[in-house]
């Protein structure tokens, strides 16, 4: 007569064509379950690294939104102390911060009006008159050292002004905002108005036709 095989599957079988029975167990230990649970626990372990990468990524967005606004905080608190200065500056000598045959810079210019350095004229003031540099935001010290003692210096060369306070001061004597770049002054302004104007070229540090949206004044 006709053999019969069966072939169990968790509990379960059929019978084949030979004469003897064989099981094949897939029982809790088996391949197959092995196999979906492996799979299963690397989906789960996607999905896990997944979720935290959206994490990080709204944690740096947020960081760097707020670090951005802090920065633009401080660009306007610095801009506003030194037009008050500038303002004072102007009370004093009758007019803005000026450099006479335009022999500094505009980023020199208001360094060195502000340090005491300039007169009304525009030209250098050794000894400096009192400064009017906000100290506590920018960090400069212009009254640790002895105004006695300041030697001769002119406008340029190698015995300039601007020279002697980089080497006094330890750093260069200039504004910058809080990208690193010079804060921009212009006296008399390129736009023609009356009055000076300051202001920041913000986080992209240009300033020209189609990058100023994001200037700070």
């Amino acid at each position: 007569g006709r053999e019969f095989q069966t072939y169990g599957f968790g509990g379960r079988g059929f019978v084949g064509s030979s004469g003897s029975v064989a099981e094949v167990g897939m029982g809790s230990g088996g391949g197959m379950k092995g196999s979906s649970r492996s799979a299963f626990s690397l989906i789960e372990l996607l999905v896990v690294v997944g979720i935290l990468g959206i994490i990080v990524g709204i944690f740096f967005t947020g960081f760097s939104y707020i670090f951005s606004k802090q920065k633009d905080k401080q660009a306007k608190m610095e801009i506003a102390a030194l037009k008050t200065a500038v303002h004072s500056y102007s009370l004093n000598h009758g007019s803005y911060p000026n450099c006479s045959g335009g022999v500094c810079t505009p980023g020199e210019c208001l360094f060195l009006s502000l340090a005491g350095f300039h007169n009304a004229e525009g030209t250098l003031e050794v000894p400096p008159y009192p400064t009017t540099i906000p100290a506590g935001l920018f960090g400069y010290e212009l009254m640790s050292f002895d105004v006695a003692e300041i030697p001769d210096l002119s406008h340029s060369g190698g015995n300039s002004v601007i020279l002697w306070l980089s080497e006094t001061l330890g750093k260069d004597p200039e504004f910058l905002d809080p990208w690193g770049n010079e804060y921009v002054y212009e006296f008399p302004r390129e736009d023609g108005n009356s009055g000076f104007r300051l202001f920041s070229k913000g986080p992209d540090g240009k300033t020209t036709e189609g990058y100023t949206e994001d200037d700070i004044r």
